[in-house]
């Protein structure tokens, strides 16, 4: 690292990167620890468990669509419907 650089500026890693590592790391069928994740990923513990959360509780949302505008103005989104009752709608 040169002189002056914090660890910050060193290698910052974009959010896809770092979610694309933790998924790539995580074993089929199999469990691996945080420290283990953060090992392969050459990430800090804490970063990996905070993304960890996040991943888990986006999954337990509804799902999220997008489509072309049909005004031609960019995207739009939208998202499903949960049912009332369902373990989805349970779980928020």
């Amino acid at each position: 690292m040169e002189p002056g650089l914090t660890p910050q500026q060193k290698s910052r890693k974009s959010y896809e990167e770092i979610v694309d590592a933790i998924i790539g790391a995580l074993p089929v069928r199999n469990y691996v620890t945080v420290e283990e994740l953060a090992r392969k990923t050459g990430s800090s513990w804490e970063t990996v468990w905070r993304w960890l959360r996040l991943i888990m509780y986006i999954q337990g949302q509804p799902r999220v669509d997008r489509m072309k505008s049909p005004l031609g103005r960019g995207d739009i989104y939208s998202r499903e419907r949960v049912e009332h009752g369902s373990r989805k709608a349970r779980r928020s």
